[in-house]
């Protein structure tokens, strides 16, 4: 009776694991071997070795995405971060929170592609830099998502203001369910301001921190839908992140070998970079 228990448990869960199986472990292990291939979505598999790994590596397209990729991680590891603490350490001390949590959280609402949609419409030549120019801005009136670089700094900012919400929400969380005791203390000894928060409130964030750390971290590396929206990836592919080289070598340009070890990298990268952050994390908190 207790052997036939123990079965029945494992085939509660057995649909979760095949759809697991199916879907994301066939899937990396298939990406895996096309990558080793030449392999163009039609006809037979060529193995080539690590033919496709060299070829990104040459190519200048692929060099200019790896570092519009650490822009858009170092932005993303800074302004999602401190903004949305900030808002939500005043929003705990406002009497009007539960609209300025809406008010911010209502964009995380909306997908990207309807952000993009949004600030396409509102920069193109007849949205703000139009008005900017009747105002007597000339220099301003111009397309900014077609300025390399420009394009990049705007695509940043929408994605900030997407997404700023979620983490808001999730520091504000961590804040209300903060153990009140050892601020009272502080209090008590003198701790106020800045040196209140900085030694006592921010180490009792930090497992909420280390979350949104890790999150904007990962969101970064694969940002693709707000990119491919108000830019696909240009003018003359200088807007490109890894993610939409990898669609573009796979999709558009049927190259599902290069694509597919564009893919392979990041996912790689993305993995250490977790694995390594979070074990210095607890290694170091063990620690103390």
């Amino acid at each position: 009776m207790k052997r036939a228990n123990g079965w029945r448990n494992y085939l509660y869960i057995a649909p979760a694991v095949l759809f697991v199986f199916c879907f994301c472990i066939l899937s990396i292990i298939f990406t895996l071997f096309i990558s080793f291939t030449d392999w163009t979505g039609l006809g037979r598999f060529k193995f080539v070795g690590f033919s496709n790994y060299v070829a990104v590596f040459q190519d200048k397209n692929f060099l200019l995405s790896c570092i519009n990729t650490l822009v858009w991680v170092a932005a993303g590891l800074i302004i999602p971060v401190v903004f949305p603490l900030l808002f939500a350490i005043a929003i705990t001390k406002s009497s009007f929170s539960t609209l300025f949590k809406n008010i911010f959280y209502f964009p995380n609402a909306v997908s990207g592609v309807i952000v993009g949609l949004i600030m396409t419409s509102l920069l193109s030549m007849y949205g703000l830099p139009q008005l900017l120019g009747m105002l007597g801005f000339e220099n301003l009136d111009k397309n900014w998502l077609n300025i390399p670089y420009v394009n990049t700094g705007v695509m940043i900012g929408a994605s900030v203001w997407q997404g700023i919400g979620m983490n808001m929400l999730l520091f504000i969380i961590g804040l209300v369910n903060m153990p009140t005791e050892p601020i009272e203390a502080a209090k008590m000894e003198g701790a106020s301001g800045i040196g209140l928060y900085t030694k006592i409130i921010l180490p009792l964030l930090k497992p909420t921190i280390i979350v949104v750390v890790l999150m904007s971290l990962v969101n970064s590396f694969k940002t693709f839908d707000s990119i491919w929206i108000m830019t696909g990836g240009g003018p003359y592919r200088t807007s490109e992140t890894l993610a939409v080289t990898m669609y573009k070598e796979t999709f558009s340009n049927n190259h599902l070998g290069m694509g597919s070890a564009i893919a392979v990298m990041l996912s790689v990268i993305i993995l250490f970079i977790s694995i390594f952050y979070l074990r210095k994390t607890f290694t170091r908190e063990g620690s103390h």
